[in-house]
């Protein structure tokens, strides 16, 4: 046999081997034999279609590379055929966010709302909030309501295009008229939101009722930011549908919030605005206001006009008090407290307005020029100033709570100063020589005094003004003083959920926020960590009740600007915002995806400035109508994408039912995919099989046309 042959063979049953690899076909509905594929009738086989049906369809898949998370696409799992492609997830289809505690909605069956005569009627109890929240939800209705997304990757292959299509138009199969929204609030709360507001509602979307109820107006808004979530559009119309729908739903944690940092760099208050507008549309409810720090102090004090006019960045960079009130009244509005933040002793060197309340730095015997350090805890003017201060800081925020800051004191400064140090002594307790020689490991002592005077003075100011007024502080507090009032709450911000329970412990309602720093920057998903991240060290509901209040997602503006805060904080806040209202067991991430990218689009849809979360996508904005032909021409675009694919994926090897069908043919089985490996071997094994042979035939030549003339010669 000559060589020729011998790699003939060779190359005869490896290109076998990798065509039946290469070319298993999609719905078990071909035929492969040597050198042409054939359509085949293969008898159905229910089992084997789910299978395709499953495993067939591009799905964009959750990786994690060590501490970093992708998207990537992966186009037929039957063969884990993953190319180099990052895609965001694939979108649900009038889903809600957060999801709700109790949620069943019926997949076949469609209701159709005219937005023409759509009306929207309270039946019972209601107030300006609820009519100016009927007013917004009626102008989202009729110009923001998202349509169904569109994805050209399941134009790959002209199957998977056909039944995409067909499962899409399932859902207007059985139609019928939406009935008008009826609203019944059960009892009066219109005054500001509070911590023991209810925010339970119930939701049904049913021919002929569609209706919500809620305890009180505050239910009633979140009932109806989850009513305009089922809503969609049918792509390239304007035609607004809804899936038959239940929902019972409440909060999982009364303090859902969100903090921004408005010292750091100044955030304008339209700015301020579409991040309430986004909170409302992820049902949190505090905007913890970092109003001022070290940076800039640009809260315009009426009774202390120097604060700002030493402090701010520019003499316009400023929140009057009417601009405050003003962001008061718009978050009331859309149900959300706002609390305030003034850090003190710590982050105040932006207070110079006022050097008689700040402490003075010495190294060695010599002053340092100028007020650099903390607050002087020393002296009464200090207490004075600040009961002045707070009193009016109590008539511009109406909420029960006020942040006192607390963290990160650099305490050096303090353990410098002749007057602290003499204060320590006196008040301290400690000997003259260790409060000259070892101030510093006796700061403490002046902290745990500055918070214990400054609540009870704080407390009195309240009293005074026939308010109620309580406190949260960053967890650093209670680290240098016992003395914090039990109706305080604690931040957890430096350690895991263990610093919950131990607050707990000693008896302190605990927030949470260690895992939910936003304005961290990185090239990789970053969403996944938060909502995996769980601010609660219980195991059930029930054990956290009235001890975790929540939690909040922290936007510090170190090198944010009012011009990208948004886009760093949505969607990404939206993965705390689900954990923080939904149930404990939601933790879905294959769920969750999905429905996070339609909230995206839905808040870009509604005119938020949002960034990206999962990848690549696109998300379309009511502008977009006016930008061209493209919307409009989109379907023509889809046809021509159809052809080329349709071309593209059937080549001239694939033959007409007509052909003879006269060769040896391998059917396809409904788990061909298992045996692969194994027919792979078996091929490989004939190969070499037939090899051998072959160089046993060859050798046998050989020996017989060179050996034999040599024996001949030696004659």
């Amino acid at each position: 046999m000559d060589v020729s042959v011998i790699h003939l063979l060779a190359i005869m049953f490896s290109g076998l081997s990798v065509w039946v690899n290469a070319e298993t076909v999609l719905g078990g509905a071909k035929i492969i034999s040597l050198g042409k594929t054939y359509n085949a009738k293969v008898p159905d086989n229910t089992f084997q279609n789910q299978f395709l049906d499953t495993h067939s369809q591009p799905v964009a898949n959750l990786k994690q590379h060590g501490d970093k998370y992708t998207f990537d696409l992966t186009i037929d799992r039957r063969y884990a055929f993953k190319p180099p492609i990052r895609k965001a997830p694939f979108s649900s289809v009038g889903e809600p966010w957060p999801l709700p505690k109790h949620y069943r909605s019926e997949r076949g069956a469609a209701l159709n709302l005219k937005k023409s005569t759509f009306k929207i009627s309270v039946l019972n109890k209601s107030c300006d909030i609820l009519t100016e929240a009927i007013k917004r939800y009626k102008a989202i209705i009729e110009n923001h309501i998202i349509e169904e997304q569109y994805d050209f990757t399941y134009n790959f292959n002209e199957k998977i295009f056909n039944d995409h299509k067909k499962l899409e138009e399932t859902k207007y199969s059985h139609v019928t008229k939406m009935a008008d929204l009826e609203i019944y609030v059960a009892e009066e709360d219109c005054g500001y939101p509070h911590i023991d507001m209810k925010e339970s509602y119930k939701l049904i979307v049913r021919p002929h009722i569609t209706r919500l109820t809620a305890g009180q107006v505050w239910g009633a808004l979140r009932g109806l930011e989850t009513f305009s979530q089922l809503l969609f559009r049918k792509r390239d119309t304007e035609e607004v549908y809804s899936r038959v729908t239940e929902i019972e739903d409440e909060p999982r944690f009364p303090h859902r919030g969100i903090l921004i940092d408005t010292a750091r760099h100044f955030i304008y208050k339209n700015t301020i605005r579409d991040v309430l507008d986004g909170m409302a549309y992820n049902k949190m409810n505090v905007l913890h206001w970092h109003i001022v720090d070290d940076n800039s102090f640009p809260y315009k004090s009426e009774v202390f006009p120097k604060l700002s006019e030493k402090g701010a960045y520019h003499s316009t960079l400023v929140y009057t008090i009417n601009d405050i009130k003003e962001i008061v009244e718009y978050a009331r509005y859309r149900g959300i407290r706002v609390i305030p933040e003034f850090d003190t002793p710590g982050h105040t060197f932006s207070w110079l307005g006022y050097p008689e309340i700040k402490s003075t730095c010495y190294v060695g015997n010599v002053p340092i020029q100028g007020p650099m350090g903390p607050i002087n805890p020393a002296q009464n003017e200090t207490y004075s100033f600040l009961a002045k201060l707070f009193s009016e800081i109590y008539n511009v925020f109406p909420d029960n709570f006020v942040h006192l800051g607390g963290d990160e004191l650099h305490s050096t400064c303090w353990a410098t100063n002749p007057q602290i140090v003499a204060f320590l002594q006196t008040n301290g307790g400690i000997p003259a020589y260790e409060a000259r020689s070892n101030a510093a490991n006796y700061i403490n002592k002046a902290i745990g005094y500055y918070f214990k005077r400054l609540i009870s003075t704080l407390k009195t100011t309240a009293s005074e003004k026939q308010q109620r007024k309580s406190f949260i502080m960053w967890e650093d507090v209670l680290k240098n003083t016992g003395d914090v009032p039990a109706d305080s709450i604690l931040q957890v911000w430096l350690g895991r959920q263990q610093n919950v329970r131990a607050l707990n412990q000693r008896g302190y309602r605990a927030l949470y926020s260690s895992c939910w720093y936003l304005d961290s920057y990185k090239k990789h998903v970053l969403w996944p960590e938060y909502y995996k991240c769980d601010p609660s060290p219980y195991i059930t509901e029930q054990e956290e009740k009235g001890k975790v209040l929540g939690g909040e997602a922290c936007v510090w503006t170190e090198y944010i600007t009012t011009d990208t805060l948004m886009s760093f904080m949505w969607p990404r806040a939206s993965a705390p915002a689900e954990r923080l209202w939904s149930p404990k067991t939601t933790t879905d991430i294959v769920s969750a995806q999905r429905r996070l990218q339609e909230q995206r689009c839905r808040m870009i849809y509604r005119g938020l400035p949002t960034g990206h979360i999962s990848g690549p996508d696109y998300c379309l904005r009511p502008s977009g109508k006016e930008d061209g032909p493209l919307v409009g021409s989109l379907q023509e675009t889809r046809d021509t994408v159809r052809g080329a694919v349709k071309s593209a994926a059937e080549p001239s090897l694939i033959a007409d039912d007509t052909l003879e069908r006269k060769q040896l043919s391998l059917v396809v089985l409904s788990h061909y995919h298992n045996y692969m490996p194994l027919i792979n071997i078996m091929l490989t094994l004939i190969g070499v099989y037939l090899i051998l042979i072959a160089s046993k035939l060859w050798k046998k030549k050989f020996r017989k046309n060179n050996v034999c003339p040599k024996l001949v010669s030696l004659k």
